[in-house]
C-alpha cells in the first residue's frame, strides 16, 4: 500500500509523506534526547552573538558564518529551545525531500515520474537521532541540492546556459559559508563536468568565479569594518581538516546497516533491470560520482557524526527509489519498502537507547563539569574546553573557540595578546574565569588593573 500511494505522480502525496515524516519522527519529540555537544556549542553562539559581539572579530570560533549567523537569529526568536530547532530541522528535511523528488521528475531522472524519492530521503534522514539537530550541515545541504539541479541542466545539453554554471557556483559557495569543507564539491563537480560535457575554459571560469563571488563579499564586507584579519585568521586558517571523530566509523556504519544492503541491492538491480536512456545514464553516474565526493569530504574533513553524512542522502535516495520501481511484483516492492522503513526506524531507537552494542554515541554527548553544583547562571569564561559549564551559564568575553583562543594566554610576553584580553574582558566582563591550567595568573601579573578585579578561589577567579 504505501509503495502504491507513493508511486503516484501527484504533487498532493507530499502532505502523506510530510505526515508519515511527522509519525516516524514523533517519538524524539515525546521523549527528546539529552542536548548534544554540539547543539549546546550552537546555542551558545547564537546567545554570544545576540548579545552584541561581532563574529571573528569579538568572538573567536572557526564556525562559518552563514551558520553562525544562522544560530544568532534562531536565538534571538527561539532562546534555548530544542524543540523549536528540532521543528525547524523537520521542516528542512521535509523540504529537501520533496525538492529533491521534483528535481529527478523534471529532469526525467527515472523511468517513472513519482514522488516515492521524497519518501526515501525524509525515512533516510530519520536514521539517527541527531539528524534532528539543527547544524549547518543540514543547512548547507539544501544548496548543495540547488547546485545538484544545476549540473543536472547543464549535463542536458539542449538547455545549456551560462547563467546555469554561475548559478551551481554560487551555490557551492554558500553551501561552503555554512561547512567549509564542502568546498571539496567544487573541484568533484568540476571532475563531473569535464566528463560529462563540453568544459571549456570559459565555463570552468564561470563556475570557479560563481563559487568565490560569495567569498568575495564576506571578505569585503570585514575588510570594509577593518576586520579582515580576524575573518582570515578564524575562519579561514582556523578551519581544521582532518579533525577527530565524534563517533567511529563502525559505529556508523552499523546504524546505517540498512540503507548500506538496499544501496548494495540497488546498484545490482539497476544493472541487471533498468532499460535507461542515455541522459538517464548520464545522471545515474553523476549520482554515484556525487556520492564518492560526500565520502571524500567526510574522509578528509573528519568531525564524523550522523549528521554530517547528510550529504550521503541524495544518492542513496536516488538509488534505492530506483531499486523498488524496479522491483517487477508489487507485492515484493511492498513488502521491500515496509522493511526499509522499519529497519531505519527500528535501528535508530534502539542505537538512542543504548540496545546496540557496537554502536555508541559517547563523543556526541556533553561531559558534566566538577564546578556545576558551583557555577550557575553566570556569565563565565572557561580557559579550557569544559562545555558542561554552559549548560546552565552564557559564555563572557571573546574566547569560544579554545584551540583559537589558547595561543593568546599561553603567550602573554606578546604586549599584544594581553592588550587583546584585556580589551574582551572590559567590553564582556566575565563574572567567573575559570583556569584549570594556571593561565591567568601570567596575563595579571602584566595587567595589574585586571588583578584588582578579580579574586581567586583555586582553580575560579571570582568577580570583585
Amino acid at each position: 500500500m504505501l509503495l502504491r500511494l507513493f508511486r503516484v505522480n501527484d504533487p498532493y502525496r507530499l502532505l502523506g509523506i510530510f505526515a508519515l515524516l511527522v509519525a516516524f519522527s514523533l517519538w524524539f519529540f515525546i521523549d527528546p534526547a539529552d542536548l548534544t555537544l554540539n547543539e549546546l556549542k550552537s546555542i551558545v553562539l547564537g546567545e554570544s552573538l545576540n548579545d552584541g559581539k561581532t563574529l571573528y572579530a569579538e568572538l573567536f570560533t572557526s564556525t562559518p558564518p552563514l551558520t553562525a549567523w544562522f544560530f544568532e537569529w534562531i536565538d534571538f526568536i527561539f532562546g534555548r529551545s530544542l524543540q523549536a530547532r528540532h521543528i525547524i530541522s523537520l521542516l528542512i528535511i521535509f523540504f529537501q525531500g520533496s525538492f529533491f523528488a521534483i528535481v529527478l521528475i523534471n529532469n526525467k531522472a527515472q523511468n517513472e515520474n513519482t514522488y516515492l524519492p521524497a519518501l526515501i530521503f525524509g525515512v533516510l534522514c530519520l536514521f539517527s537521532f541527531d539528524m534532528l539537530s539543527l547544524s549547518g550541515e543540514l543547512l548547507a545541504s539544501t544548496f548543495l541540492l540547488f547546485a545538484l539541479n544545476n549540473l543536472f541542466k547543464e549535463v542536458e545539453f539542449r538547455i545549456q546556459q551560462d547563467s546555469t554554471l554561475l548559478n551551481l557556483g554560487i551555490y557551492l559557495g554558500i553551501a561552503s559559508l555554512f561547512v567549509f569543507s564542502y568546498s571539496i564539491f567544487l573541484p568533484g563537480t568540476l571532475v563531473i563536468l569535464m566528463i560529462f560535457t563540453r568544459a571549456t575554459v570559459r565555463k570552468i571560469l564561470l563556475l570557479v568565479y560563481g563559487f568565490i563571488l560569495p567569498h568575495l563579499l564576506l571578505m569585503t564586507f570585514y575588510f570594509t569594518k577593518g576586520d579582515f584579519n580576524f575573518v582570515w585568521t578564524n575562519f579561514y586558517q582556523g578551519n581544521e581538516w582532518r579533525a577527530d571523530n565524534f563517533i567511529s566509523l563502525w559505529s556508523l556504519v552499523c546504524l546505517s546497516a540498512t540503507p548500506i544492503i538496499y544501496f548494495l541491492f540497488s546498484l545490482v538491480m539497476v544493472n541487471r533491470e533498468a532499460h535507461l536512456t542515455k541522459y538517464q545514464s548520464q545522471l545515474l553516474q553523476i549520482m554515484f560520482l556525487w556520492l564518492g565526493v560526500a565520502m571524500l569530504e567526510i574522509t578528509l574533513a573528519g568531525k564524523m557524526t550522523p549528521a554530517r553524512v547528510i550529504t550521503f542522502i541524495p544518492p542513496l535516495a536516488y538509488f534505492t527509489s530506483h531499486y523498488l520501481l524496479l522491483i517487477r511484483r508489487k507485492w515484493i516492492g511492498e513488502i521491500m519498502l515496509w522493511m526499509f522503513v522499519g529497519g531505519i526506524v527500528t535501528t535508530s531507537q534502539l542505537a538512542r537507547y543504548g540496545k546496540i552494542n557496537a554502536i555508541e554515541y559517547g563523543g556526541l554527548s556533553i561531559t558534566e563539569s566538577n564546578y556545576r553544583n558551583q557555577i550557575k547562571g553566570k556569565k563565565i569564561l572557561v580557559l579550557g574546553t569544559d562545555w558542561g559549564l554552559f549548560k546552565e551559564n552564557k559564555l563572557a568575553s571573546y574566547f569560544y573557540d579554545w584551540s583559537l583562543s589558547k595561543n593568546y594566554f599561553e603567550n602573554p610576553d606578546y604586549f599584544e595578546n594581553v592588550v587583546l584580553i584585556d580589551q574582551s574582558l572590559v567590553l564582556d566582563a566575565p563574572q567567573i574565569i575559570v583556569d584549570t591550567k594556571n593561565l591567568m595568573e601570567k596575563i595579571m601579573v602584566r595587567n595589574p588593573k585586571l588583578m584588582s578585579k578579580y579574586e581567586r578561589a583555586g582553580d575560579l577567579y571570582i568577580l570583585k
